[in-house]
C-alpha cells in the first residue's frame, strides 16, 4: 500500500511538474525591409514574447522575391501565420487571409482592405507616398535651384532645366534616378490631369493626350539621359542612390529610414506639377492567413499590435507615416522630409486616391506597367502604343 501511494505521489509530482511548466507557441512573420523597419518589427516581437510568452519568428525575403515566395507557402500548404503585405497581395492573396472584424477597432486606422463579404482583412501598418529626394550636396555643388516647402512648386520643364545642370559632370553618373515606373509614373499622370479610369474596368484614360504626354516626358527622360535607366536591368534604385552619384531620386517616404545613415546631406523636396498637384497613396499592413495551424494565436498577435502604445511604436521609431486616426507621432529630426511628404497627400485630389485604389485591385498589375514603360524607354514601341497594350491588358487581368 506504501508503495503504491508512493508511486501515485510520485506520478502527481511529476504531472504538476510538466504541467506547470510554461509553454512556449512559435509562429511565423513572413517580412521584407526597406529600412530599418525590420529591426523595430523584431523589438516588438520581443515585447510580445515577454508579455504574453509567444515566440513569433520573424522570416525576412528580399522584396523581389516576397511575392513568389508567399505564393509558394500558400500552394504547398506552409502559410506563415502572419506577413507584411502590400495592397497588391492583400488583393492577390485575400481569399487565403483571415477577417479580422472583431479583432481590433478598424474605425481608429485609415487605408484598410476588405474582401468580397466586406469584413476588414487587414491591420494598416503605415501610409505611402511618393516624392523626391534630392542630393543636396551634389545639386548646391552646381548651383541647382530646388523648392523648399512653402516656396511656388516647380513645373516639370523647369525641374528638367534645373537637373540638366548636372550634366557630364565627373562626379555625377546621372542627374537622377526613377523607381521601376508602377507608382513613379502614375503621379505624373495624375499631374497631367487625368485618372486611369472613366469608370474602373470599362473605360479608361491611358490613350488621352494628357497621359501619352506623361509617358512621352518620362521617356525622354531616359531616352535624353537624365534618368538612369540602369532600374531596368535589375539594379536597385535606392542601392545607387546611396552611393553619392546621382542628384535626385524619385521614389516614396519608406527611404526616409533607409537613408538615415548615408554619407552626404539629402532631404525631400515638393515633387514637380503639371496641370496639377499630385502623389499616390499605398502602405503596408499585417495580415493572418488561413490553414496556418496557428490561426487564433495569429489573430491574438494582431489584436495586441493594434494597440496604440505598440502601434505608435512602429511607426515612431522606423520612422513611417501613421494610419492611426489621432495618433502623434514624433517624426524627430526627419520631421521636415515628412512634412513634404504630408503636403504632398494634402494636394492630392481625392478623385485620384480613389483612382488608384480602383487600380490596385487588379491582379499583377505592377509588372504589366513596368514593362510597358520598358518597352517605350527603350523604343521598343511608341508610348501611344505601350499605354494602347497596357489598356487592354490591365483589362485582360480581371476577366
Amino acid at each position: 500500500m506504501k508503495r503504491t501511494l508512493v508511486l501515485l505521489f510520485v506520478a502527481f509530482f511529476a504531472f504538476g511538474l510538466f504541467g506547470c511548466e510554461e509553454t512556449t507557441e512559435e509562429l511565423q512573420m513572413l517580412w521584407w525591409s526597406d529600412g530599418t523597419e525590420g529591426q523595430v518589427m523584431q523589438d516588438l516581437l520581443d515585447m510580445y514574447e515577454e508579455e504574453e510568452g509567444v515566440t513569433i519568428e520573424l522570416i525576412e525575403i528580399p522584396y523581389g522575391d516576397y511575392e513568389a515566395r508567399l505564393a509558394t507557402m500558400i500552394a504547398g500548404d506552409e502559410a506563415p501565420a502572419l506577413a507584411r503585405v502590400t495592397e497588391g497581395h492583400l488583393n492577390n492573396f485575400k481569399t487565403h487571409i483571415s477577417s479580422l472584424e472583431e479583432v481590433y477597432d478598424s474605425s481608429g486606422f485609415t487605408n484598410l482592405f476588405f474582401n468580397e463579404d466586406g469584413d476588414v482583412i487587414s491591420l494598416p501598418m503605415d501610409i505611402t507616398a511618393n516624392g523626391l529626394f534630392v542630393n543636396t550636396d551634389i545639386l548646391d555643388k552646381y548651383e541647382v535651384d530646388y523648392p523648399s516647402l512653402g516656396d511656388e512648386v516647380w513645373t516639370w520643364d523647369e525641374f528638367e532645366t534645373e537637373m540638366d545642370k548636372l550634366r557630364d559632370k565627373e562626379d555625377v553618373n546621372f542627374p537622377g534616378i526613377f523607381d521601376p515606373q508602377a507608382h513613379r509614373f502614375f503621379p505624373m499622370v495624375y499631374q497631367h490631369g487625368v485618372t486611369i479610369w472613366d469608370e474602373a474596368y470599362e473605360t479608361s484614360n491611358l490613350e488621352s493626350d494628357e497621359a501619352v504626354a506623361a509617358l512621352t516626358r518620362l521617356v525622354s527622360f531616359y531616352q535624353d539621359g537624365l534618368i538612369d535607366d540602369a532600374v531596368f536591368a535589375g539594379s536597385a534604385s535606392a542601392a545607387l542612390f546611396r552611393q553619392g552619384n546621382y542628384g535626385f531620386h524619385m521614389s516614396g517616404n519608406w527611404n526616409v529610414s533607409g537613408y538615415q545613415d548615408l554619407e552626404f546631406n539629402w532631404t525631400v523636396v515638393p515633387m514637380p506639377k503639371g496641370e496639377n498637384r499630385a502623389t499616390i497613396l499605398g502602405g503596408k499592413s499585417m495580415a493572418a492567413f488561413k490553414e496556418s495551424g496557428m490561426e487564433e494565436e495569429a489573430l491574438d498577435f494582431i489584436a495586441w499590435l493594434s494597440e496604440g502604445t505598440n502601434h505608435d511604436y512602429y511607426t515612431g521609431e522606423v520612422p513611417y507615416l501613421t494610419p492611426r486616426l489621432g495618433a502623434e507621432v514624433d517624426y524627430g529630426e526627419f520631421t521636415a522630409e515628412y512634412n513634404v511628404f504630408l503636403d504632398e497627400i494634402a494636394n492630392t485630389d481625392a478623385a485620384f486616391v480613389q483612382d488608384w485604389l480602383d487600380q490596385v485591385m487588379i491582379p499583377g498589375m505592377y509588372p504589366l506597367i513596368n514593362e510597358a514603360v520598358r518597352k517605350a524607354a527603350n523604343a521598343e514601341v511608341t508610348p501611344l502604343e505601350a499605354l494602347q497594350e497596357l489598356e487592354t491588358l490591365l483589362k485582360e487581368a480581371l476577366e
